[in-house]
Formats: structure tokens, sequence, C-alpha cells
């Protein structure tokens, strides 16, 4: 059924559009049909409610996000290269996905619908994985002692996390100061030298 499948990726990208847009109370399901360009039907045959699309999309990419740390982790290479490689995940990541991290981000920034679900199933997967890759990284000599290796993988969440998806606010910032020092390779140096033994 090669139609009803791509009816649903047209639905997928144009409600990201339209709750990027319109935030999840404002958005409509009449909206996401026209920009789709299909019928209200066709999105009920794939979601039972604006609630379910709404949640499919946040679990589908923080899903992915998840997964592709977990590769990278289970990589059998050298200790920097994988640190290098979660710091590019989260640069494409956001490169890539600008709209629906945005959406992500406001539903976790006040109290919203998914915040205890989301942070369940996937943000605790994710300091989880980062904790164990620093805490790994100590046990080897590669990281500096950090303490708690819970805290250590928030911090380093946190600063990725804010650096690559504030591109405006990092922009402004680099007006105030010489040219350069917020730069993604000056940013991927002072990681380096905030986490690893040089």
């Amino acid at each position: 059924m090669p139609q009803p499948m791509n009816s649903k990726k047209k639905i997928t990208r144009a409600a990201i559009d339209v709750f990027f847009d319109k935030g999840f109370d404002a958005a409509s399901m009449r909206e996401i049909a026209e920009k789709a360009g299909v019928t209200k039907p066709m999105i009920y045959y794939h979601f039972k409610n604006k609630q379910t699309l709404y949640q499919e999309l946040l679990e589908e990419h923080l899903n992915e996000f998840c997964e592709r740390l977990e590769n990278i982790l289970a990589r059998d290479d050298q200790y920097q290269t994988i640190f290098s490689a979660v710091i590019d995940l989260y640069e494409t990541t956001f490169s890539k996905g600008a709209k629906i991290y945005h959406i992500i981000q406001r539903e976790i920034s006040g109290n919203g619908r998914f915040v205890g679900l989301l942070t369940k199933k996937y943000f605790s997967r994710i300091v989880f994985q980062l904790s164990s890759l620093l805490h790994e990284g100590m046990r080897q000599g590669k990281v500096k002692p950090l303490g708690d290796s819970h805290l250590a993988g928030l911090s380093f969440s946190a600063i990725l996390l804010f650096y690559f998806s504030q591109g405006t606010v990092i922009q402004q910032l680099s007006h105030t100061v010489s040219p350069g020092t917020f730069s993604g390779k000056a940013f991927r140096a002072h990681i380096a030298k905030l986490f690893l033994h040089q």
C-alpha cells in the first residue's frame, strides 16, 4: 500500500510546519490536511487524533536520536573519535531538524503534555548513555575527573544542546567578542579541553 505510506509522510512533514508555526493548541487538523494536500479523513486513517499525531512526531524523532547515539557509542573506535562523533550527532540533528527540535524544546520548557513520558523514555536514556561514555572515559584516563558521571552526562548534553539549538543567540553573541570566538571549531576545541585530558 504505497499511497498510505506516502500520505503519512506528507502529513508528518506538514504537521511539523504547522505545530512549529502555531503550537499544539492553535494548530488544527484542517490546516495540516491543507498543507499536506490530503483530506482530513486521510489524517485520521493514520492518526487517531491531533494529540496522537503530535506525540508520534515527538517520539519518532527522539527515538531516532537515541538510536543514533547508541550506535555511535557501540562503535569499536578510539575514544576521541567516539567523543567527536557525539558532538557531530548534536550538530547534524539540530541543523537538519531545526523545526521539530524547536517543537520538542517548547514542549519540555513548560508544563507540556508529554514531559513525563519524554523524560522517562528518551531524555533519561540520553543522559544515561552520555554518563556511561564519560564514566568509561574517566576509567580509561581519557576524561578528566568530573565527579558524578550522571551530572557530567547531563552537563555535556546541556552544553551541546544550547550551542547547536540556539543558532541565533550564538550569532548575536559573536558580534560582542573577537571574530571566531564562538565558531564551531573553537567550540569543539573548548569542549575537548573541558572534558578530555589533552
